[in-house]
């Protein structure tokens, strides 16, 4: 129809002639389809008849793919020497290893290095910089067009990250209560933690056993993390919109693994116990400092691994802009975990249970990179890339989560006895 409006708008429009064009092209395109299926189904029969009839002859390889191969070879042949590269690099100084020197630049944009500024230099430049800072506030508040982008842009980022918050969460809980059932132990699900109604001196409570509750859930959910991060750089045109979901699940994941710990540490509960049955080791013994000690470490360096993909997950080339960087890490990073944070809370009232608020808290170790790395030079020009697609915003992941918070407080509000 719209062909041949372009060609004479004030032509009369044929309905049934265009109904006949669409069944006409839907015919050929359902013709072309099949003919591929069938073309495909007798290539696979041709190399299954010929792996039957020789399993190990070398398959012969066409020149596509003998290229393609030569070029694997050459890129795991640079990786390598990068490897050597770094592992060299770490040997000689492992701090600048992980934390490399930033490059100096000049000043207007980007992470400044202002060390070897004099002191008004540097005034100077803070002032430059907050009134530039007031300015695109300014013009981001007076924009309707950016003031839905962000305020949009903090909704989804909300709804993303209680939703992959409470669905690990729910897997985590879940997985402790088949390995306890496992060991037939009961066990009574509130909507706020895991209850063992049996005594402490127990004989149900092994070494074994305790370990193995108690671990379940993190490493669970540490596996989690690496499938949502494999997720997240999928080629697939539909599982690209749920990138920032991809994204909180796998910070949530890996926070539930070390946050568990260092929530554990301070409380006495859940994954300490892990640490303790296994080095059969004393309260804050040397073992259970070392492993806290590595959780905070490895939460900030995942921090900086993230920073990144947070701008490629943006879905909104607008927002990743120099001027609005910012603003969009609030809107979307910082903003959204405080609201998470805030509602979780909520939902468990009236009952405080200390460990599920830390736990609610430590993902502030992987986002405050966040903070200092958004305008890195690396990053500059990543909204002229091409690899940010742009997304739409939709309702019914609001919808969804509301929904999900509502049954999840309602059907474990008096427990769930699983024995």
């Amino acid at each position: 129809m719209w062909k041949i409006f372009r060609r004479d708008p004030y032509a009369r429009i044929d309905r049934r002639k265009i109904q006949a064009e669409k069944r006409h092209n839907g015919a050929r395109a359902k013709a072309w389809r099949s003919r591929k299926r069938a073309a495909d189904w007798r290539e696979f029969k041709n190399k299954f008849s010929t792996f039957l009839a020789n399993p190990l002859k070398k398959r012969k390889l066409t020149s596509d793919e003998r290229e393609k191969q030569r070029f694997k070879k050459y890129a795991r042949h640079d990786r390598k020497i990068e490897r050597q590269k770094w592992w060299a690099k770490f040997r000689k100084n492992p701090w600048r290893a992980i934390f490399p020197r930033k490059k100096r630049r000049d000043p207007g944009g980007g992470y400044l290095y202002v060390y070897h500024m004099t002191k008004k230099e540097r005034k100077e430049l803070a002032r430059n910089k907050r009134k530039e800072i007031r300015d695109n506030f300014r013009k981001l508040f007076t924009t309707s067009d950016l003031r839905q982008k962000f305020g949009f842009a903090f909704l989804y980022s909300t709804a993303y990250y209680i939703f992959s918050f409470m669905l690990i969460y729910l897997i985590y809980q879940v997985v402790t209560i088949m390995v306890a059932s496992s060991f037939n132990i009961p066990v009574i699900w509130y909507y706020y933690e895991l209850k063992f109604p049996l005594y402490t001196y127990s004989p149900l409570y092994t070494r074994t056993a305790l370990v193995s509750i108690f671990a379940s859930g993190p490493i669970i959910s540490l596996m989690l993390a690496f499938v949502f991060l494999k997720l997240f750089f999928t080629k697939k045109p539909f599982l690209k919109r749920f990138q920032l979901f991809f994204l909180w699940g796998f910070i949530n994941g890996a926070n539930m693994f070390f946050g568990s710990y260092i929530a554990g540490f301070f409380t006495r509960t859940e994954f300490i116990y892990t640490s303790e049955w296994l080095f059969m080791s004393n309260v804050f013994d040397i073992e259970e400092i070392i492993f806290t000690i590595t959780s905070f470490v490895m939460m900030v360096i995942i921090g900086r691994i993230v920073t990144p993909l947070f701008l490629l997950s943006s879905g909104s080339v607008t927002m990743v802009k120099p001027e609005f960087r910012l603003f969009f890490i609030f809107s979307q990073v910082i903003l959204p975990w405080l609201a998470g944070m805030i509602i979780i809370f909520l939902i468990t009232l009236p009952t405080f249970y200390i460990p599920l608020i830390i736990k609610t808290f430590t993902p502030v170790l992987i986002l405050m990179p966040s903070l200092f790395l958004y305008n890195s030079i690396q990053y500059e020009n990543i909204h002229m890339s091409g690899a940010i697609h742009h997304n739409y915003f939709r309702w019914s992941i609001i919808i969804t989560v509301i929904a999900l918070l509502f049954f999840y407080r309602v059907v474990l509000n008096w427990g769930l006895n699983v024995s």
